[in-house]
């Protein structure tokens, strides 16, 4: 905050020369003449502007007097002030001014006579007027003195005061500068706490907005998690039925290993029997009549199993890509029927060079029986 001009107090170079650099000693008035003498009545009644306009010019000539003789004023008021109390005190002890030397004149009559004693007391008196005003114009004159002493000690404490005073505007002033510069640092720091409020609300406005998006996603989120867990279930009950269908078809599938087990049994059985059947050609008419008999099982054996594998293939149809083992076993299943086919249709070749073969042994015997006989 800056003071205002009228505020301020002036300073000491500002004020005027009567009041810093007032003379300090007043030159002595001078002796009035008795032809300058006025009536007491009117002294005492112009005593006040008299003292004034004395005092006035006494400031002035010691205002341009006190640069160059300092000293020298100082003797002459002192030397001044001691004639005029010894003046004083001569007068107050009644002793006579020595009257002006009287010009030798020629004798008058006695008229001439008493009007000379008449001006002589009348010259008494106004002597006696005379040294009465300058007794009272002494003590105005030490009054004037004393109060002059006063008012440069006033004006001493004024100018120091005055010193002190701008010392503390100067203070003042820089507390101030200080102060505005705290103000605009103030105000740059509220702009920006502004410009952060803003931030910090528009942030925490697109936080809620964020939060509002968040909590919508997490319901979707959530009622998708429900819609997962309740294709989860639907998903593990269809796997529970499919578990369910893959130990029927495993049991199916169990059973036919068996049944190919007994029918490998059974090609064992057969081929030790064909074994037996090379080793007796003799007995092969029965031998052969009970293979047919087998192979007609056989065949209807095998006719069951085509059967069961379209049943099978049936099933394999409608069940899902969790049975493709079973598809494939259903193939190798396949594969071992042909084989068996295979070993069918050699075995009845077989049979039939057999007998192609008894045949020609018949005739072979018949014709060494007939070589014989």
């Amino acid at each position: 905050m800056q003071n205002s001009d009228a505020n301020q107090l002036p300073e000491v170079d500002s004020l005027p020369d009567g009041f810093v650099e007032s003379t300090t000693e007043p030159l002595a008035p001078a002796t009035p003449t008795p032809e300058q003498e006025k009536p007491l009545n009117s002294y005492k009644d112009d005593d006040s502007s008299d003292l004034i306009h004395s005092n006035e010019l006494s400031n002035d000539i010691g205002a341009k007097e006190f640069q160059t003789n300092h000293a020298l004023s100082f003797d002459a008021l002192d030397c001044s002030v001691e004639i005029s109390s010894s003046s004083c005190m001569q007068q107050n002890e009644g002793v006579q001014i020595t009257p002006p030397v009287a010009v030798s004149v020629p004798e008058s009559p006695p008229s001439r006579c008493c009007e000379e004693t008449g001006e002589k007391r009348k010259s008494a008196k106004r002597t006696l007027k005379s040294e009465k005003e300058l007794l009272e114009f002494t003590l105005n004159y030490q009054q004037v003195l004393a109060e002059r002493d006063a008012a440069l000690a006033v004006r001493d404490k004024l100018e120091s005061l005055c010193r002190e005073l701008q010392r503390q505007n100067k203070m003042l002033m820089d507390v101030s500068n200080k102060l505005e510069e705290r103000k605009d640092e103030c105000l740059s720091q509220l702009k920006e706490n502004d410009m952060l409020r803003n931030k910090l609300k528009q942030l925490a406005e697109q936080y809620e907005l964020s939060e509002q998006q968040y909590a919508q996603k997490l319901k979707q989120k959530s009622l998708e998690l429900q819609l997962s867990d309740l294709k989860i279930k639907q998903h593990e009950e269809k796997l529970i039925q499919e578990q369910s269908q893959i130990k029927l078809y495993a049991e199916q599938v169990s059973q036919l290993l068996a049944t190919e087990k007994s029918l490998r049994l059974q090609l064992t059985t057969d081929g030790e029997k064909f074994q037996q059947f090379q080793e007796a050609l003799s007995k092969s008419n029965e031998i052969f009549e009970t293979f047919k008999q087998e192979i007609e099982k056989m065949a209807k054996s095998i006719k069951e199993l085509k059967k069961e594998n379209q049943f099978l293939k049936s099933k394999s149809e409608k069940s899902d890509v969790t049975l493709i083992e079973l598809v494939d076993e259903r193939e190798r299943l396949k594969k071992q029927l042909e084989k068996t086919k295979n070993q069918k249709e050699k075995l009845e070749s077989l049979c039939r060079s057999l007998q192609a073969e008894r045949k020609q042994n018949s005739s072979e015997n018949k014709s060494n029986s007939s070589v014989q006989t």
